[in-house]
């Protein structure tokens, strides 16, 4: 609200432009060195509801990383620190890559969903051609297109902190996630590619 963005903007100095990004869903990956903070622009799945009908939307999270805090920038509200990874945390670096872990690991999740309700909307189709299955195919497709776009966008945050890990802070166990990021992030990538092509040849059939 507002009294939230002044507070940000006046008293954190977080750059306006910058938190616009964080709730700009349109908004690449980056990330921007200020004179107090590092702020780093993500791309994460949106909550799928059934009013989207079949459309899987994209989100932007903005992490605003201080010597002594970390600002979390959401456009919606949703749960944040669950999973075990969260067990254990060493430093506000150290949950910087985790959140981001975690963003890859629902773009995972939701690859599955959107692979399972294709396969669905398919068999649903080999007995009826009704329009309405195949506007839902068109849906799922143009869904994958977004998290291609997202989770590329992504990839080139992450090059971009393990290319900067001294001037961030990140320690060798820092980097040795960032590592792992960047191979989740990848895989992530070409399983969503691979659904995107069966999409495609599906619609073209």
């Amino acid at each position: 609200d507002a009294d939230e963005r002044k507070y940000l903007c006046e008293t954190l100095k977080l750059d306006e432009r910058t938190l616009n990004s964080a709730l700009d869903p349109d908004e690449q990956a980056r990330l921007e060195f200020e004179p107090e903070h590092v702020a780093m622009i993500f791309k994460r799945p949106k909550n799928y509801s059934a009013a989207e009908l079949f459309v899987f939307r994209v989100a932007s999270t903005g992490l605003f990383l201080f010597s002594d805090k970390l600002v979390v920038v959401l456009s919606e509200d949703v749960p944040l620190f669950e999973g075990k990874m969260y067990a254990k945390v060493a430093s506000l670096q150290d949950l910087v890559l985790k959140i981001i872990f975690s963003s890859i690991g629902h773009f995972v999740g939701h690859l599955k969903v959107i692979n399972s309700v294709s396969e669905s909307l398919e068999d649903q189709i080999n007995t009826s051609m009704h329009n309405r299955y195949l506007l839902n195919l068109f849906s799922l497709e143009k869904s994958l297109v977004y998290y291609l776009n997202a989770i590329s966008s992504n990839a080139r945050l992450i090059e971009r902190l393990k290319n900067s890990s001294t001037k961030i802070g990140f320690t060798p166990e820092n980097t040795e996630l960032i590592d792992d990021l960047l191979i989740e992030n990848a895989q992530c990538y070409e399983q969503a590619e691979i659904y995107s092509n069966i999409l495609a040849s599906m619609m073209d059939a």
